[in-house]
């Protein structure tokens, strides 16, 4: 008998749904480097915004300035796309373990609960 049957407790929410729990768990890691994606591109766009204050050649002022807004621009799509499909996955991961604990006390209340005196059936 584990402890929570011993103390009529529920069981928590991720031990119960260890799959669901991962996975979440996986998504607030791809959320975090997101954000240091974001951070990044924001950096990189001040550098490129900063870079026409140095007195530098036309060509290699505009070709510093250019690579750094490229990079940026890179950097925020893979961040802002990492970012929404974390998001997308850990709202379908908990949709999808609701739905499992909604199935589960559907088949728990249709179960027929079987008399005290009847046989139990006996399979050979």
């Amino acid at each position: 008998m584990s402890e929570y049957e011993r103390t009529d407790r529920r069981l928590p929410w991720r031990e119960a749904n260890p799959e669901a729990y991962a996975e979440l768990k996986r998504t607030w890691g791809v959320i975090g480097h997101s954000s240091v994606l974001m951070v990044l591109s924001l950096s990189l766009i001040g550098t490129s915004l900063t870079l026409g204050y140095l007195h530098w050649p036309g060509w290699l002022e505009t070709s510093a300035r250019l690579g750094a807004s490229g990079a940026a621009l890179c950097c925020g799509a893979v961040g802002l796309w990492r970012l929404v499909r974390a998001l997308f996955r850990s709202v379908r991961t908990v949709l999808r373990t609701r739905r499992r604990g909604a199935e589960g006390k559907v088949q728990a209340v249709t179960e027929e609960p079987v008399p005290e005196g009847a046989p139990a059936a006996r399979s050979s």
